[in-house]
């Protein structure tokens, strides 16, 4: 029970200036390195497509909230108080760039870069002999400091070129490279930036993309790429069970009498490369564990379990779990119906390759 949350909540809900139901006619350049899918679902709520979240589904406004604060209070006004007017689009200037079905709203932009700061960034780049122009974008993110942020996000990394293909598009200024700038959410005196260089061609295909998804007439056009990912997308998803719905969806028909050759072998071509890369996975699985056990072994004959901005290894707590089936037992002696605990998970599909060779 508490009291105060409910008014801070309500609070949040008032200030949070970025709702995604406010971009239903374009995808963000936030959201275009997402799950297609997952946008897609996002983008047609409460439309004639139906996309309708997850009941259970809680959108949890905390890390949104505090990189938009972190923004306001500290990070805006801390460049304002050096870059002046060189500093466009931040803060309570923050404009929003469409094209198409495309846009952004970038943090910031850095004009009339000088010398000095041209080479300062140059430098930073890792070659010096980059060619950095008279502008380039800014763009602010807080991180978990048990991120391990040894590279930049991959979706931070394409939100970062459609800012810098939408301003050079609509304005007059051309920035060829972004800062984007990560600080830690604990410690705001710590963070990492990383320069990225604006590619055409990344912007083209963002643009292709964010048109794919905003025209598409159903979810199954769209890849589950947060899911064929790994999942770690989805646990942030609002549609996990709608998605589940499609990609477990078996057509009725068992086999046909007449098959069609050409799609007979669309589908042999399929399944051979699905039979070849889960072999790959299991010789790159045996090869992963033996390197990983090699460098244990160094580190164990060294009597070291950390080598700084290498390699960090420590021993993990085991997950406390239940033992279900002494529980069940202990449940039956005592009399307890333990059936009507019983509960059906979701359910699932099975695709097996019979193919021989």
């Amino acid at each position: 029970m508490e009291f105060l949350r409910p008014y801070l909540d309500t609070y949040a809900s008032a200030i949070n200036r970025f709702d995604p139901m406010d971009r239903t006619s374009t995808v963000g350049a936030s959201d275009v390195g997402q799950c297609e899918r997952k946008v897609w679902y996002t983008k047609h709520v409460g439309t004639e497509f139906e996309a309708v979240p997850d009941a259970e589904y809680v959108d949890s406004y905390g890390a949104k909230l505090r990189g938009t604060l972190f923004e306001n209070v500290f990070w805006a006004p801390g460049l304002k108080a050096t870059f002046g007017e060189r500093l466009l689009f931040a803060g309570e200037d923050q404009q929003t760039f469409v094209s198409g079905y495309l846009s952004a709203t970038p943090d910031g932009l850095l004009t009339k870069l000088t010398i000095e700061e041209r080479s300062l960034i140059s430098k930073m780049t890792g070659d010096e002999t980059a060619t950095i122009g008279t502008e380039i974008m800014v763009e602010a993110k807080t991180y978990d400091p048990r991120t391990n942020l040894a590279d930049p996000k991959t979706e931070n990394v394409f939100q970062t070129h459609v800012q810098m293909g939408l301003v050079r598009e609509l304005t007059p200024y051309k920035p060829t490279h972004s800062i984007l700038s990560y600080t830690d959410a604990s410690w705001w005196d710590t963070g990492s930036e990383f320069i990225i260089e604006f590619d055409p061609q990344i912007y083209a295909n963002a643009k292709s993309r964010a048109e794919r998804i905003m025209t598409a007439s159903s979810a199954e056009q769209m890849s589950p790429e947060g899911w064929i990912g790994g999942g770690r997308e989805c646990e942030y998803c609002p549609f996990t069970k709608a998605c589940g719905v499609v990609r477990r969806r078996v057509p009725d028909a068992q086999v046909l009498a007449n098959l069609d050759p050409e799609f007979v072998g669309e589908v042999t071509k399929i399944a051979q490369a699905v039979k070849q890369a889960d072999a790959a996975v299991d010789n790159d699985t045996a090869i992963l564990r033996d390197l990983q056990e090699r460098l244990k072994a160094t580190l164990r004959n060294g009597n070291v379990r950390k080598v700084p901005g290498i390699v960090v290894w420590s021993s993990v707590k085991g997950r406390a779990g239940w033992d279900n089936k002494a529980i069940r037992e202990a449940a039956m002696e005592a009399g307890v119906d333990v059936e009507q605990f019983a509960t059906e998970g979701e359910p699932s599909d099975r695709l097996q390759i019979t193919l021989k060779g």
